[in-house]
């Protein structure tokens, strides 16, 4: 046939049979020491997996924690400062003088001491009240005290 390639019915000619093929099979693991092995270490590196989660976990509950510490304390520390610039300010209004003057005047109705009301007075060892004179008679009595004060000092 091999002028008419066109139709070449050698094709559909009973055919040699060939042998089946078969799918050979894996050979089977052994379940002896190295199946065990395999296990062991799916074992183990289950339990250090769920120790690290436990660990990343009591980790973030403890820094939550500190951070929750921490901003009461800094809240504490925001009040006691303005407790403290409070008080401050407290005593010092208390304590001005322009604010003493005014609460004596308004309050305890008081007056400014007029130069003219001012009355010195001298003691002596005898339980005397002397009230000194004003004018030349004072000047001649501090002179005279002075005086015998410097002689005392020259006295040996």
């Amino acid at each position: 046939m091999q002028g008419n390639e066109a139709y070449d019915l050698s094709l559909f000619a009973p055919r040699e049979e060939r042998a089946e093929l078969h799918v050979a099979q894996p050979p089977k693991k052994e379940n002896g020491l190295r199946g065990k092995w395999m296990w062991l270490k799916w074992i183990v590196f289950v339990v250090i997996m769920v120790a690290l989660v436990c660990n990343l976990l009591y980790a973030h509950v403890n820094s939550t924690e500190l951070s929750a510490q921490m901003h009461k304390k800094q809240d504490e520390l925001v009040e006691l400062q303005s407790e403290y610039t409070y008080l401050s300010n407290e005593m010092e209004m208390k304590t001005n003088l322009a604010a003493v003057q005014q609460y004596a005047t308004s309050t305890l109705k008081m007056v400014k001491m007029d130069p003219s009301q001012v009355t010195y007075v001298l003691s002596n060892e005898e339980n005397q009240v002397e009230r000194p004179n004003t004018g030349f008679a004072r000047l001649a009595v501090e002179v005279s005290q002075t005086l015998a004060s410097f002689m005392e000092y020259l006295k040996p």
